[in-house]
């Protein structure tokens, strides 16, 4: 995966155009959320096509993480610093808190190797709907509104052992081994975690954390026409769905 392919990407600085955002979104990350569809009121870049670019100018840090304090439009330039001093504050031309990147202990930075992981977490990332969230919210009896689905990229960590072979870095995989939504009144808090593999070589472990709004009682047949709904996004776009893992 080459991230320069849905952004401008200079020494200096990273821009995000709307078409670019969403082609990340619906091609590599296989999300239809349709925050990310172009000309949409609400388009926002994709938390993952961020945190990718960051990994590629960055690294991937032993531990390594992204605290999202706002959405980004397209159109924005963002500066980026030549180097990382263990966190970075992001924030768009108006001075408004886009995210918080941090990253400590050593650092990989083989291009193989970032470009796989990056890969790797983006697929497990874009597969949350309806995979994990629709079982999470049918077990709290809550979903999100189907008229207006939100639910927004609240942060994530990775904690990353060791790289791998140029020859393995194509075959890392991310497995989820907890999920669980905390509810309280009409908001929830969806925490997952997963662990990292290349092969038969443990290469760490993450979390991801999502927040859904304007939650209200579940109701299986308003779900199901979510779903289908969803899942039509997809073949029309041509995308195969990217097949949830889950530990044993």
């Amino acid at each position: 995966m080459d991230v320069n392919d849905f952004c401008t990407l200079t020494p200096a600085s990273v821009r995000f155009e709307e078409a670019g955002a969403s082609a990340f979104a619906k091609g590599v990350a296989g999300d239809f959320n349709p925050i990310h569809d172009p000309g949409s009121k609400r388009f926002c870049v994709p938390g993952d096509l961020l945190f990718s670019v960051l990994l590629n100018r960055y690294g991937v840090h032993a531990d390594t993480g992204v605290r999202f304090a706002g959405m980004l439009d397209a159109g924005v330039e963002l500066e980026l610093p030549p180097t990382l001093d263990e966190s970075l504050h992001l924030a768009d031309a108006r001075e408004r808190e886009v995210l918080t990147f941090f990253g400590s202990g050593p650092c990989h930075d083989e291009p193989e190797f970032v470009a796989g992981l990056s890969r790797a977490y983006v697929q497990f990332s874009g597969a949350t709907f309806p995979d994990i969230l629709v079982e999470l919210m049918r077990a709290a009896g809550v979903m999100i509104n189907p008229a207006r689905p939100l639910v927004i990229y609240k942060d994530m960590a990775l904690r990353v052992a060791q790289a791998v072979t140029a020859g393995q870095a194509s075959e890392q995989r991310l497995t989820l081994t907890e999920s669980e939504l905390s509810v309280t009144g009409k908001k929830g808090v969806a925490r997952l975690g997963f662990r990292i593999d290349a092969g038969d070589v443990h290469v760490g472990d993450g979390e991801k954390n999502l927040v859904l709004s304007g939650l209200r009682p579940f109701d299986e047949e308003a779900m199901a026409t979510l779903v289908e709904d969803y899942e039509a996004l997809r073949q029309h776009y041509g995308s195969e769905p990217y097949i949830v893992s889950v530990a044993s």
